[in-house]
């Protein structure tokens, strides 16, 4: 019969197989993202002398908010209702296009305070926006009733507060707005603003909230 040679015995623990990584949101992704969509937003008002800018371009304005936080019936998941919101924000006009309908880009420098009191706890949030805004007006004068919305780069300086938990300060920074222009300049808006990282970490659950708004043109 034919003989077989054995295989010699293995007297050394072999190595244990390699752990395959569950796939991790890289955070850095986030901050390059932000990063360079502020740079987008600086350069698109600092280079005004090769752009075609008709209309009044150069308005600014004075935002002041007042607002509260919200439950989880729109985009966040957790609620940080009860949480009361005040803010300042700063508007500069780089952009008007006087057609049938009324366009306009803004760009936008914000702060919000928020505090509630969270189980007998006394919580305060601080957010620095920047950002550029789209407002149309459905008429050819920026006058009457208009629609917003605004996407940039937010901070936001606790990453706990109220019934959310964070998992990083530094966010997109997303609203919806609409308002109505008086005949002076001066404007009244209703926003919903939320914030969130794009799930380029977890958890996730955004952060909003709901601001009434003057807005003093100069």
């Amino acid at each position: 019969m034919p003989s077989y040679s054995r295989l010699p015995d293995c007297h050394h623990p072999c190595p244990p197989a390699a752990k395959s990584e569950s796939l991790r949101p890289n955070r850095t992704t986030a901050h390059t993202l932000i990063a360079l969509l502020c740079a987008a937003i600086l350069g698109l008002t600092a280079d005004r002398t090769h752009a075609a800018f008709t209309g009044t371009d150069g308005a600014q304005e004075w935002i002041f908010s007042g607002g509260k936080g919200i439950g989880s019936a729109l985009i966040q998941q957790r609620s940080n209702a009860g949480a009361d919101m005040l803010g300042a924000n700063w508007s500069y006009q780089f952009y008007d296009y006087p057609g049938s309908h009324r366009l306009q880009w803004w760009a936008q420098v914000s702060f919000s305070h928020m505090r509630i009191n969270h189980r007998g706890e006394k919580q305060k949030q601080k957010i620095w926006e920047l950002k550029p805004v789209l407002r149309w007006y459905p008429q050819p004068e920026a006058k009457g009733i208009f629609g917003e919305v605004g996407v940039g780069a937010a901070y936001l300086s606790e990453r706990s507060f109220a019934n959310i938990d964070l998992s990083t300060n530094l966010n997109f920074s997303l609203h919806f707005g609409t308002g109505y222009t008086l005949d002076n300049g001066h404007t009244l808006s209703l926003r919903y603003s939320h914030f969130s990282n794009g799930y380029t970490n977890t958890p996730n659950p955004g952060f909003d909230f709901a601001s009434l708004n003057w807005h003093a043109k100069f």
